[in-house]
């Protein structure tokens, strides 16, 4: 298979017209346009406009417009950070809270939290304290 030269910002129509000119020549049953064709053609309508590049390579301006965002998805993914940095964790000692009941008959209840959960207990132990609940 003949490889054709790689899309790039800002190509000629002119060369462009020329690699389409060889691609027909080359090809008497014109098949379909190989792809890296295709996106020579969208980077040449970034510049030329879509309308004139169709009209000048003798391509369909609504598959044109495909490839013209084709291209500019593939720049997107492109342009997207590589690395995301997370902010430090921080690691320190686990609160523990440890909640002991007992009922008349000497029945006793320990329940030990760990974490976020102890917070939530402080919270519930101030409402109790105070008759807020």
């Amino acid at each position: 298979m003949q490889r054709h030269p790689s899309a790039r910002a800002g190509a000629s129509l002119e060369e462009a017209e020329r690699h389409f000119d060889a691609w027909r020549r080359s090809h008497r049953w014109l098949g379909r346009i190989p792809n890296d064709l295709w996106r020579m053609a969208a980077e040449t309508a970034t510049v030329h406009g879509v309308e004139a590049t169709a009209r000048r390579l003798r391509v369909n301006s609504a598959r044109l417009k495909h490839w013209l965002q084709v291209v500019r998805h593939a720049e997107a993914a492109a342009d997207a950070p590589q690395f995301l940095e997370l902010p430090p964790l921080v690691v320190g000692p686990a609160a523990e809270c440890t909640l002991e009941l007992e009922d008349k008959s000497g029945r006793k209840l320990r329940i030990l939290l760990k974490g976020q959960a102890t917070t939530q207990a402080v919270a519930l132990g101030r409402m109790l304290w105070k008759g807020d609940a």
